[in-house]
């Protein structure tokens, strides 16, 4: 694997699992270029890889959403990298496939962006947003073409991502059920991405599917409540 063929973009704030999943990271993909985007607000003193801390925007109303603060997150952290293809994930999200970046290399065509099944792909722009793996050129188009949300109507940050990235970057207004495929490239959360996220890690039918599948680092139910627990008190 050439050095920063790939990279991983970690967006968000500090959670207590982001030195977990940082240093699963570099040891899992030891070339890989790792950056880690968040606020200025954050403290970052133990985090070990490259931060990038942005100014966090206005809350919006009368909805509000954390559009604003995965549109700035991801492009200040993307303009800092040189991967040529990347991971963009959570920071409080695990992806434990050591052979995710295979997976894409092998059978992603460079123009989609592959993405985790959640079951929402029969809903109208309805793709993922904790978790999108592309080429940079690819992620930037997607990212650095957003309009920032405004708050005076309700909507998933999902569909405000996704149909953005079709209809106003993509011009394309063909229906929903004829271009899903031809933008994106779908695959299993469990099998494929084998992702573990702190709020569902108390979920049982969660945590059992990832025992059944045997990965997942946060299998002991003392262990999880505990982290968690910690997370709330910050």
């Amino acid at each position: 694997m050439a050095s920063n063929e790939f990279g991983i973009l970690i967006q968000g704030r500090v959670s207590s699992w982001t030195n977990d999943i940082i240093n699963e990271y570099k040891k899992n993909f030891p070339n890989a270029e790792i950056v880690f985007s968040t606020w200025k607000d954050e403290d970052v003193g133990r985090i070990n890889c490259k931060v990038i801390q942005s100014e966090k925007p206005s809350p919006t109303h009368p909805h509000s959403s954390n559009i604003n603060l995965q549109i700035i997150g991801s492009r200040e952290g993307l303009k800092e990298m040189s991967s040529e293809v990347i991971l963009k994930c959570r920071s409080d999200i695990f992806i434990h496939n050591k052979n995710i970046f295979k997976i894409f290399k092998e059978n992603c065509p460079s123009e989609k962006i592959m993405a985790p099944d959640i079951g929402s792909y029969p809903f109208e722009y309805r793709i993922t947003d904790f978790c999108l793996l592309g080429t940079k050129k690819v992620l930037s188009d997607f990212w650095n073409n957003l309009e920032f949300y405004d708050g005076s109507y309700p909507i998933a940050p999902e569909t405000y991502l996704t149909k953005n990235y079709i209809v106003n970057v993509k011009k394309d207004k063909l229906p929903w059920k004829e271009i899903m495929h031809k933008y994106f490239y779908i695959i299993d959360f469990h099998l494929d991405f084998q992702i573990e996220w702190e709020k569902l890690s108390t979920d049982d039918d969660f945590v059992n599917q990832m025992r059944k599948l045997n990965y997942g680092r946060s299998l002991d139910r003392n262990e999880i409540m505990k982290k968690l627990e910690t997370s709330l008190k910050k």
